[in-house]
């Protein structure tokens, strides 16, 4: 699909990998956000992860995990199909973490 002249299809974004590096850079990104702003002073990073359980990390993962839906809506939006299956991937790696997590 053409834009103002030039092909969208055509973007470094659109294919598998970089879908699949946005779609696991954007949760962690998210989660290192959300632990600055909430736990900053208390923890450290690594401290972080031995002080929660399973199930508060399961939930922090899929609170992370939210946000990629809205980069899957601009890569649809951009029509960029190969970015998208790879964030759909992405997705699917989440969800498999959270399902070895939960075990």
């Amino acid at each position: 699909m053409e834009v103002h002249g030039r092909n969208e299809s055509n973007s470094k974004l659109n294919n598998i990998a970089a879908g699949i590096g946005v779609g696991l850079a954007v949760p962690l990104l998210v989660f290192v956000l959300y632990w600055y702003a909430k736990f900053y002073p208390q923890f450290t990073l690594g401290g972080m992860f031995t002080q929660f359980k399973a199930e508060a990390l399961m939930k922090m993962i899929s609170l992370c995990a939210s946000p990629v839906l809205l980069v899957f809506y601009y890569f649809n939006k951009k029509q960029w199909d190969q970015g998208s299956k790879g964030i759909i991937i992405s997705v699917v790696l989440l969800l498999v973490a959270t399902l070895i997590i939960k075990i």
